[in-house]
């Protein structure tokens, strides 16, 4: 008769312990690398998700200086710390209706890259995290007229529109065009 084969118990245990450990750490790892945070703001009843990574400060609404024939959705300039910085409401450009700035109103600093601005939100509701997995593409060929700014929605959250603050700030209609503002003063 054969003699049964021998197992080495205590190393099949110490195999699996750092089997399942590492299983572990993997996936906790993936699902590290596929949370974005975004900090949530609302206009009336809507709400948007501003990348939090972009968000630099939130402040209550100083004195906004108004500069001349800028667009709507350029009310003015504050001074933030000694630096000019523009203030963008949102509302004309996502065709929402605009009503005058109350105390609840909040501006939150945001930049991409060089550019920055403060947009001019009536609510700041706070942070959330989101799985990228859990974020719809924008519908082609979106009714909304600035659907180029958003990079997702996400329905299972209340209708949470995402903003792209790096396409936001890139806009063309973003830039104060200084050349063009003096020769309409001008004029």
């Amino acid at each position: 008769m054969s003699e049964p084969h021998r197992y080495d118990i205590p190393k099949i245990l110490e195999q699996m312990r750092a089997d399942y450990w590492h299983s572990l750490e993997t996936v906790v790892q993936d699902d590290l690398d596929d949370l974005t945070d975004y900090m949530v703001v609302v206009f009336g009843t809507q709400r948007f998700g501003l990348p939090a990574a972009a968000c630099r400060e939130v402040l209550k609404v100083p004195r906004i200086v108004r500069v001349p024939r800028l667009p709507p959705h350029l009310p003015g300039i504050i001074n933030l710390r000694g630096e000019i910085v523009a203030v963008t409401d949102l509302r004309p450009l996502l065709q929402l209706v605009a009503a005058p700035p109350t105390a609840a109103f909040r501006l939150v600093v945001v930049a991409a890259g060089s550019l920055r601005t403060a947009l001019l939100v009536e609510r700041v509701e706070g942070l959330c995290t989101i799985s990228a997995r859990a974020v719809e593409a924008m519908t082609e060929g979106a009714t909304h007229g600035a659907a180029d700014l958003f990079h997702g929605k996400l329905e299972d959250a209340g209708g949470l529109l995402l903003l792209d603050v790096g396409r936001l700030l890139a806009r063309p209609d973003m830039v104060i065009d200084q050349k063009r503002v003096a020769s309409d003063a001008d004029e």
